[in-house]
């Protein structure tokens, strides 16, 4: 029987599902964790809406510990729905936090869409880039909190600016070599959840290749560098 470390809530991003976040919490579990793969229905409701119900869902976990945390892993609005969430919530047992690809100076790719999709998803006018969208008035809570968290970037990202998933505080930093949508799929984006997790530092910056496949077996384990 495998001893039960902490637990890791993972929460997908805008448009996404609990599948998106699937790799991480496999891996995750290998390593004799917890997991709670978070979902939300991310297209009919705001930022705020989401952000009450994930605390609930959180605040109740809490309760239940004594000695274990409970780690965050985000995709996407997932980081912004954590953010939001932390101006109402408080925890006692809250750990690292790793975001991937967070919004949180906002989307061009958000702005652009919303003439056309606004009508069907009231996020994307709240993770529009303007300077007076939600996300960029919203309070940076995970500093405020004294939390540890890191993020990381793709480069080959067409829905966030490069630089735009930049937020003050944060312990760590790295850059994946993919896409905005499936970067919790590359194995390098695996193994630096896993290293801030359980290290609170990334043990390199990710130089991924392909993402992994549904069909896969076993999740790639991509060495450390020194």
């Amino acid at each position: 029987m495998k001893h039960i470390k902490d637990i890791v809530v993972l929460v997908h991003g805008l448009g996404g599902s609990r599948v998106d976040m699937w790799p991480l919490a496999r891996r995750l579990q290998r390593r004799g964790y917890e997991t709670r793969n978070w979902g939300y229905r991310s297209l009919g409701n705001g930022v705020e809406a989401h952000a009450e119900r994930l605390g609930r869902e959180l605040s109740a976990l809490d309760r239940q510990l004594s000695s274990n945390r409970v780690h965050l892993v985000t995709h996407s609005m997932g980081g912004i729905i954590t953010r939001a969430m932390l101006a109402d919530f408080d925890f006692q047992n809250l750990g690292r936090v790793v975001m991937l690809a967070p919004p949180h100076r906002g989307s061009h790719m958000a702005r652009k869409l919303i003439p056309f999709l606004g009508w069907l998803s009231p996020s994307l006018s709240q993770l529009s880039d303007s300077s007076d969208s939600f996300v960029n008035q919203l309070p940076n809570t995970l500093q405020q909190k004294g939390l540890e968290f890191a993020i990381v970037e793709a480069t080959k990202d067409r829905v966030i600016e490069q630089g735009g998933v930049y937020l003050d505080g944060y312990r760590d930093f790295a850059r994946v070599a993919g896409h905005h949508g499936v970067l919790p799929w590359y194995s390098d984006t695996v193994q630096l959840v896993e290293d801030f997790i359980i290290h609170g530092k990334f043990g390199r910056e990710g130089v991924a290749a392909e993402p992994i496949s549904v069909a896969s077996s076993a999740i790639v384990e991509t060495p450390k560098g020194t």
